[in-house]
């Protein structure tokens, strides 16, 4: 299984509502933050478009999981996590553009941050690597 973003969109034209679902397939034993982290030292993980009126976003619940000394937990993103976001067409667009900003930890390090930016065809599917990312 390759480590992917794969996007889904589902609208057809200006003023339609979309609904954009983006599925992110993390390598084993990576991580990312949530939306809302538990340490505010933490940056989360944050995603965004221009592209929709009013858009809602969907994050996935974290999971606690142990890292393994003095019994510290951390609430995380791992293996395929899924992000949606609903809300109108803003204008005559062929693809809806956005970016994906979260801070990769690989093992026991944490990475810089990172930014992805993203795009997919409205009413269709497209995937990118999210490799080239966590080695930037």
């Amino acid at each position: 299984m390759r480590d992917a973003i794969t996007i889904y969109t589902d609208a057809d034209r200006v003023g339609d509502v979309v609904t954009i679902t983006i599925a992110v397939r993390l390598p084993e034993s990576t991580h990312i933050e949530p939306h809302e982290p538990a340490d505010p030292f933490l940056i989360p993980t944050v995603l965004s478009t221009d592209d929709l009126v009013e858009p809602r976003w969907t994050y996935p619940r974290p999971v606690v999981k142990e890292l393994g000394f003095e019994g510290m937990t951390l609430t995380v993103l791992e293996g395929t996590v899924e992000f949606t976001v609903t809300g109108r067409l803003r204008d005559e667009v062929t693809m809806v553009e956005g970016k994906l900003s979260f801070q990769p930890c690989i093992g026991g390090a944490c990475l810089p941050p990172r930014t992805i930016a993203w795009e997919a065809p409205v009413n269709g599917s497209t995937g990118y690597s999210v490799l080239g990312a966590l080695a930037a």
